[in-house]
């Protein structure tokens, strides 16, 4: 019996001892804990800057970075979808009026409508904003209607990692901002109040331009853009004659160039022609004296 007792209670006696020093030290920890997070939220005028820059927006998201990348779902692929074709017709017109009932049957829109007037022909050039749903198709009803195309590019550009992430980071500061306005709501000093206002609008800031470049992207994947360039050539330069005639322009519009470039670097020549004279005299005074 005394040697059991002799066993035991030497362990039981530092069980207790162990138990009684942790819960004389949690109390305190918590309380020393409590004190700091209450100094932290309290704004007093005693120290305003110190409360505000307890805050800071990195720390604000930190804890809730990993919740929202785990929230948000996984969206559909998106898909940047753009082309160009370009061919030859030999009615401009009748080719403008089949592309206008192309744009309104498939429900698009013109970006841009330019056209040039060279020697040898007249071209359009139509940028057509067309929904992402309907883009084959109306590439397929051009492809139906043009004889041959002179050039034909379609690409596609996977933007679905951007799209997410702009999305992921514009709530994150949206939910940043809560958290300051919040605070804002316990500000007690005016310093405390501009400082936390500053933040506010710095974050406002970041978030519009994510949000611009987020309803960039939008409008990018709703809508697929199509570059249509169609040409006429002129009657008068089908034959050798004109074309012999147009040869001669151009090669004297280019020769006009070449003396317009000399023209232009006159500063150059003239420099360099004062360079020779000076080179020439001293090389004559030279001669001279060795004679």
């Amino acid at each position: 019996m005394n040697y059991i007792f002799r066993t035991v209670f030497p362990v039981i006696f530092l069980a207790v001892i162990t138990a009684c020093a942790g819960n004389g030290h949690e109390p305190a920890l918590m309380e020393k804990e409590g004190a700091g997070f209450s100094r932290n939220l309290e704004m007093s005028d005693e120290a305003p800057a110190k409360s505000v820059r307890s805050f800071p927006a990195p720390v604000a998201v930190s804890g809730e970075n990993l919740q929202t990348q785990q929230d948000i779902q996984v969206v559909d692929p998106k898909i940047i979808r753009e082309g160009g074709v370009s061919f030859e017709t030999s009615d401009l017109k009748q080719t403008r009026t089949l592309l206008d009932t192309l744009v309104t049957r498939f429900e698009a829109y013109l970006a841009n409508d330019d056209q040039y007037k060279f020697d040898d022909r007249i071209e359009q050039r139509l940028v057509i904003r067309v929904p992402a749903d309907s883009f084959d198709d109306l590439v397929h009803e051009l492809e139906s209607a043009v004889e041959r195309f002179d050039s034909r590019t379609i690409s596609a550009r996977d933007v679905t990692e951007e799209f997410m992430d702009v999305s992921l980071r514009i709530r994150i500061k949206k939910e940043t901002e809560q958290r300051y306005r919040d605070i804002l709501t316990k500000a007690k000093s005016v310093r405390d109040i501009l400082e936390v206002e500053r933040y506010i609008g710095r974050i406002r800031s970041e978030i519009e331009s994510l949000e611009g470049r987020l309803n960039y992207l939008q409008n990018r994947i709703s809508f697929s853009t199509l570059t249509v360039t169609f040409y006429q050539l002129k009657p008068e330069s089908v034959g050798f004659s004109s074309q012999f005639t147009v040869a001669l322009n151009n090669g004297w519009n280019n020769f006009m160039l070449f003396l317009l470039g000399i023209v232009s670097l006159w500063p150059f020549l003239v420099a360099g022609l004062i360079l020779l004279f000076i080179l020439l005299v001293l090389a004559r005074r030279r001669k001279s004296k060795i004679q």
